[in-house]
């Protein structure tokens, strides 16, 4: 009876160690314009909660460092970080730079998803009424593959390649 005790616990044992890499291989895949949208969410909660409340810069990195990459968050971090009493927060604005774009999350948000990068990008047309107004122009994120995991590392302001705009359109155009 011990004869069969052995395979099968050595069975269910090699099966543990199996079974937690296979979802984790894919968790982490942005393979859909819902789960690309979920990134970026979550991605936006996690610069929007630095003005929440003061945090060291390791609180800071750690919020950050799933979504952006290092150089993103320096950029980020030097035109949108305050600090006092050695402790550092952002002000909340409407109009903070190298935020997540307030996109519509809608189908004039175009994403179109490569190998290792990602483009998620909308076109703003001209816009003169209000206090703020701007000539019309592509803006959107880049997100890049690094170490098997994905995270913003450009913020594009008429600089998504034209091919990229191109390939969007006629994916739009096949799928209607």
């Amino acid at each position: 009876m011990r004869k069969v005790y052995v395979p099968v616990l050595m069975f269910f044992v090699l099966i543990i160690y199996i079974l937690p890499d296979s979802p984790k291989a894919s968790e982490d895949q942005l393979n859909s314009r819902e789960k690309v949208f979920q990134f970026l969410e979550s991605a936006f909660q996690a610069q929007i909660s630095l003005s929440e409340k003061d945090r060291t810069m390791e609180e800071i990195d750690a919020l950050l460092d799933p979504f952006f990459t290092k150089q993103y968050q320096q950029q980020f971090l030097e035109v949108n970080l305050q600090e006092q009493n050695g402790k550092f927060f952002t002000y909340g604005t409407d109009f903070g730079q190298l935020y997540i774009p307030f996109f519509a999350f809608s189908e004039n948000t175009k994403v179109v998803i490569e190998k290792k990068k990602i483009y998620v990008f909308e076109y703003f047309p001209k816009n003169q009424l209000g206090p703020v107004g701007y000539d019309a122009h592509y803006e959107g994120l880049l997100i890049d593959k690094m170490e098997e995991q994905w995270k913003v590392s450009q913020y594009l302001v008429n600089q998504v390649p034209e091919t990229i705009i191109r390939q969007a359109l006629e994916m739009q155009e096949t799928s209607e």
